[in-house]
């Protein structure tokens, strides 16, 4: 059986209750749709290029938004990288609605995904052989990290023993468990190519799946693309089995990212984002959040989507989207049977 082992330092304690201070403040800020929306989708982006960043790709937050927001197909590989990204990234927003647990089968659906287009072999499949994690100079090579595990069924073993343990230590506080599923990934490293990407969406998804609302309000990427060495060593650091370190940083990141979002959203209000007229201003309900995420992930709705992603009645499907329709989020295109809806305004 899994079982990490770590020291509740005081460093990590009083991180705990910063970012639960810094979270709540989050929460309490009152964002009307347009400007909840804009910033949802600045966060996609920006995790989207952070992640891909650290692993080398040389797109800017300016080339990232126009390839995940156009329709035009990528052609190269670090197009498809961000393309991918960001469709797993909304996937796994809307996953959390159902509650879909961390399994070793939605791993690997993830993964089939997330480097679809950008490798051939080991698709979507637990590796079998060795690798390592390091680099090469002029005169050796410099392993920084052996992985455990080289066959499909003892790497498939060690993910379903750390699922298990996620799911079951509920005792343990969720952003430590987070932390540890991080680290714990990146180190059986499952896969030839993909592992660090896919270890940030996981994290994130657990996150998600306990209430913390990644991506609509904060992202973990950005701290991490900061320092690529740092967060490279702090990884690492949990190698010899003791992980206390590696939750140090990587709750200090999770303040960090924190204070940049209620930074990036008072940014926003004294920019004037939210000073928005009429219908607009009128807050959407949760279950009209779970509609708009679908869109976003879809593009474009039919009623039926919305009864088959949320398990509504088709009536509750009508009424949510009609509601948005009226609070200016949504426009329909079409009539009866074929009509359709989409964002009213691409850019949120």
């Amino acid at each position: 059986m899994f079982e990490p082992k770590f020291s509740f330092t005081s460093k990590i304690v009083n991180s705990l209750g910063t970012i639960e201070r810094l979270y709540g403040s989050l929460l309490e800020q009152d964002l009307i749709p347009s400007l909840a929306l804009s910033l949802s989708q600045e966060n996609q982006i920006l995790a989207t290029h952070h992640s891909t960043s650290i692993e080398g790709n040389p797109l800017s937050p300016r080339d990232v938004t126009n390839i995940v927001l156009g329709d035009q197909i990528p052609t190269t590989k670090s197009e498809k990288e961000v393309k991918n990204y960001f469709a797993v990234l909304n996937k796994i927003a809307v996953l959390a609605k159902k509650t879909e647990p961390i399994t070793t089968s939605l791993t690997l659906d993830l993964h089939k995904q997330l480097m679809s287009g950008l490798i051939t072999n080991g698709l979507g499949q637990f590796r079998e052989g060795e690798v390592f994690i390091g680099h090469k100079t002029k005169v050796e090579i410099v392993v920084k990290h052996s992985p455990p595990f080289h066959t499909r069924s003892e790497i498939e073993k060690a993910l379903q023993e750390l699922y298990l343990w996620l799911d079951k230590d509920s005792q343990l506080h969720p952003l430590i468990r987070a932390g540890i599923l991080h680290h714990q990934f990146a180190y059986l490293h499952p896969f030839f190519d993909g592992n660090g990407r896919l270890a940030r969406l996981l994290t994130s998804y657990f996150l998600l799946l306990k209430k913390y609302d990644v991506v609509r309000f904060f992202i973990l990427d950005d701290y991490y693309d900061i320092d690529r060495e740092q967060y490279s060593n702090m990884l690492h650091s949990a190698d010899t089995g003791d992980k206390t370190q590696w939750l140090q940083y990587f709750l200090e990141g999770i303040g960090y990212s924190l204070q940049a979002a209620l930074a990036r959203i008072n940014d926003f209000k004294r920019k004037g984002l939210d000073q928005i007229e009429g219908e607009k201003r009128v807050l959407v309900t949760n279950r009209e959040e779970d509609v708009i995420q679908i869109v976003i992930d879809k593009k474009a709705v039919k009623s039926s989507d919305i009864v088959d992603e949320l398990s509504v009645t088709r009536q509750q499907a009508h009424a949510l989207l009609a509601s948005l329709v009226k609070k200016g989020i949504l426009k329909k295109f079409g009539r009866t049977k074929t009509s359709y809806y989409k964002l009213k305004n691409p850019k949120y």
